[in-house]
């Protein structure tokens, strides 16, 4: 089997969009599933420096990804055997060809090996999630006014000795795509730094009141978390999540 090298700036195949690692290359399942787990030990150091996302959201998108194809492998059969995939539908592409069984024997193959690792990975992450979102607290910070689609996000962490403030103005919309509706949160860094032992969160609240005098009455939500780990990759997604689930209804 030929090794890959891990020092290689070209991207690891499975960091695409889609399913084409499957088909591109050698096509061999053995070989495939050492492709995975070379990208899945990658995932795993991430997951290790509690890096949750894009890690784990990755992860997901590779399972529902050989799900949908184990689950079209079972189903149109009538249309002949699989003759290859369609990478931005992922759908299962049948027809003529003269060894009609290699193709589907290779995705099973692989898609039997494959599943298992990324079952593991997922279950790992999300338990990490968990475990993170069990220990975030938020809520409020004073009366909230009617008009909640805007305002700020306050998220602090570390012990307070070591405590760090970065302070975001958000704003809720509504877009659509493919004809369905999604909610969408725009988030917008307005204070970056370290954060005294005699701060507090209303305190910063007004402290933004002044300086942004287009909000006078604004909408504000307080994120904490003990632990000092990473905001982009884990504590800012955490934080999104809660304010989305607070303001969707609005």
């Amino acid at each position: 089997m030929s090794n890959i090298n891990s020092d290689s700036k070209a991207p690891h195949p499975l960091t695409k969009q889609h399913g084409s690692w499957l088909t591109e290359g050698l096509m061999d399942a053995e070989y495939k599933e050492y492709v995975l787990l070379a990208w899945l030990q990658k995932v795993k150091e991430d997951l290790n420096g509690s890096r949750l996302y894009p890690a784990l959201s990755n992860v997901i998108d590779k399972h529902r990804e050989l799900t949908a194809i184990q689950k079209g492998l079972e189903q149109g059969k009538e249309n002949g055997p699989v003759v290859g995939l369609d990478f931005a539908r992922m759908q299962l592409l049948r027809g003529q060809m003269e060894n009609p069984s290699s193709m589907e024997d290779y995705l099973k193959d692989v898609i039997n090996r494959a599943l298992p690792h990324l079952d593991a990975t997922m279950q790992e992450g999300k338990m990490l999630y968990d475990l993170i979102d069990s220990k975030v607290k938020f809520g409020p910070i004073g009366i909230q006014p009617l008009h909640i689609n805007e305002g700020y996000l306050i998220v602090t962490h570390g012990e307070p000795n070591g405590r760090k403030l970065i302070a975001y103005r958000y704003n809720k919309s509504r877009i659509t795509r493919g004809g369905d509706a999604f909610l969408e949160l725009n988030l917008q860094c307005v204070e970056s730094r370290n954060l005294s032992r005699l701060e507090t969160a209303n305190g910063i609240k007004w402290n933004l009141i002044r300086r942004y005098r287009e909000l006078p009455q604004p909408a504000t939500y307080h994120v904490h978390m003990e632990w000092s780990i990473p905001i982009e990759p884990t504590l800012l997604p955490i934080a999104r999540r809660r304010l989305l689930q607070e303001i969707a209804q609005c």
